[in-house]
């Protein structure tokens, strides 16, 4: 069995796609993902481990971690896909679906590095692999709390990869466009996705950012990583 890496949002879309790819690449993936029923069919379907976990509840990112690091010990590699889309004009946002974006995208995002990153601090290796988006490098309209969800990983992502990377531990950002699942369906928006990623396009990208060992800080433009710390 090769390396524990846990997914985040793995009951569909770019998720699930990562966990099949995972799992044909030779590591051993975790499914997680919020809805129970969701988690048990796919992670039955897929021939793996699944928990129950809502990112956007510290309490819960605390015990399945835990849970996963009983039951299967330490964990080689975090990706964090978990998320959510809104659009729409801003003054006309429920205050509450703002809040879930932030409390799934952003916090969620932190709060389970926060809890996998020492155990791979630990043994002096391992991998997290943030799944940002495009819209973290320009800006448009009707999409400003989903932007800024994701222009505040993009910051952490940057900030913890110069700081991970002298302990032995690699800290990545994915950015695609649109992929053709069904978080817009969910979030009640149309979008043509004719011209989209798929799934499997956008896993196999991240499966290899996983295995690349090249992938280095102090190789960047030539400098050293102690020229930015």
């Amino acid at each position: 069995m090769g390396d524990v890496i846990v997914v985040t949002g793995a009951t569909s879309g770019l998720g699930r796609a990562l966990i099949s790819a995972l799992k044909g690449a030779g590591f051993t993936p975790i499914l997680t993902g919020r809805n129970a029923d969701k988690v048990t069919a796919a992670a039955a379907d897929l021939g793996v481990a699944g928990y129950q976990l809502d990112v956007s509840d510290a309490g819960s990112i605390e015990t399945v971690a835990a849970q996963i690091a009983a039951d299967h010990g330490p964990v080689a590699g975090l990706i964090n896909n978990a998320g959510i889309w809104l659009e729409g004009d801003f003054e006309a946002y429920d205050p509450a679906a703002i809040q879930a974006v932030i409390d799934t995208n952003t916090t969620g995002t932190i709060l389970m590095t926060h809890a996998m990153l020492p155990d791979m601090i630990t043994q002096g290796r391992g991998t997290v692999i943030n799944i940002v988006s495009t819209g973290a490098l320009y800006t448009r309209k009707m999409i400003s709390v989903y932007a800024a969800s994701k222009w505040a990983i993009r910051g952490f992502t940057g900030c913890l990869e110069v700081e991970c990377a002298p302990k032995g531990v690699r800290v990545m950002g994915f950015y695609p466009g649109k992929i053709s699942s069904n978080m817009y369906e969910t979030a009640g928006v149309g979008r043509d996705l004719e011209m989209a990623m798929t799934p499997e396009q956008g896993a196999a990208m991240v499966v290899t950012m996983l295995r690349d060992e090249g992938m280095v800080w102090g190789h960047v433009s030539g400098r050293s990583i102690a020229d930015y710390l």
